[in-house]
């Protein structure tokens, strides 16, 4: 019994150690794609991810290896789905973007706020109630947050304009998918769930793609891509791909909790290997208001989930209760991806990172 808990705890620790080296490992490749080797085509990275992920996972669905519920109709893809990839796609274009003109470093710490993002269009759509703690929350992590922005020597109006819409866009995603899929029962892996999204992201990037990019990108005989390699682009779609199976272990074999927990660590590792490796300068006020901003998003994080066991309480009891939001919370919208507070119900299955 006893070695088979300590097997146990040791997976579990490969699995936390596997979601964060592959979660800080997509953020840091497309910081490098588009930043570093100068490929300024976020619409084309997302177009490419998203293509390459509708592939996949249509080649796990011939093969048996996820299932997809055959009650799914065209009606419900263009209602329920649609909306959420458009979401998805934009908080994926807008997240990536904003590696052209910001650190790693300053992205995640404005990625802190989406908990923040998240509560206020909650509020908005009816599925959570203000209250004392939760406006607690909010100040903590938005005075956090404000005091980054004012400590960053470097700031970019316009790289910090571009993540905050991705973090507004991403939050409303979220809310979508509770009132939209999970209100509706249906139960998703993120396979799954990509199965049905990533073809419909890519369906959504692509008329702003042509507009915008696709004759830079075709130029030369697609010279922006060859000069890049298509290696690398395959390299950096299969982890985000793989990212989404880590995540999808992580969830299944902890809990919600536990990525929350990892996603803070992970959060403060790219923080220093930005400042160590990258050069990215960052002061002392800006450490401060992400340490402000973590203690509300933790705050949160408790909020949530005692809330989520006061559900199940009332559920066991015959008493329904008040349901909770359910969805996920990841600033990692770039990265997916993807940085960061998370919040989810465990057994819950359609959270997704983005790429």
């Amino acid at each position: 019994m006893a070695e088979a808990s300590a097997s146990l705890r040791a997976f579990q620790a490969y699995l936390i150690l596997q979601w964060i080296f592959l979660s800080s490992l997509i953020i840091l490749f497309n910081k490098y794609i588009l930043s570093t080797a100068n490929f300024h085509f976020p619409l084309t990275l997302v177009l490419f991810h998203m293509s390459f992920i509708s592939i996949a996972a249509a080649s796990w669905k011939a093969l048996g290896w996820v299932e997809v519920p055959a009650e799914i109709t065209w009606t419900d893809i263009q209602r329920r789905f649609a909306p959420v990839a458009v979401l998805f796609a934009l908080s994926l274009c807008l997240g990536n973007a904003a590696y052209l003109y910001i650190s790693v470093a300053f992205i995640q710490m404005l990625k802190a706020s989406t908990p923040v993002a998240v509560l206020l269009a909650s509020f908005g759509f009816g599925l959570e109630k203000p209250s004392s703690e939760l406006g607690g929350c909010i100040v903590a992590i938005a005075t956090g947050v404000a005091l980054a922005c004012y400590g960053q020597i470097q700031f970019d109006i316009i790289g910090f304009a571009v993540q905050m819409l991705a973090v507004g866009c991403e939050a409303f995603r979220l809310c979508l998918v509770s009132i939209a899929l999970t209100s509706k029962g249906f139960k998703l892996s993120p396979i799954a769930f990509l199965y049905f999204v990533a073809p419909l992201c890519a369906l959504a990037i692509l008329p702003a793609w042509l507009y915008l990019e696709a004759e830079a990108v075709t130029r030369h005989d697609f010279g922006p891509i060859r000069r890049l390699g298509v290696f690398l682009l395959l390299a950096n779609a299969s982890v985000a791909f793989l990212l989404n199976l880590a995540t999808m272990a992580l969830i299944k074999y902890t809990s919600a909790l536990t990525l929350n927990v990892s996603g803070v660590f992970k959060d403060i590792l790219l923080i220093v290997w930005s400042v160590l490796v990258s050069g990215a300068i960052v002061t002392p006020i800006q450490y401060g208001g992400y340490v402000v901003a973590i203690v509300g998003v933790s705050g949160y994080s408790r909020y949530k989930r005692n809330q989520q066991q006061n559900a199940q309480a009332s559920s066991g009891s015959g008493d329904p209760g008040t349901k909770p939001l359910r969805g996920s919370v990841d600033a990692d919208a770039d990265d997916g991806d993807l940085e960061d507070a998370h919040d989810g119900t465990e057994g819950e299955r359609h959270r997704l990172r983005p790429t």
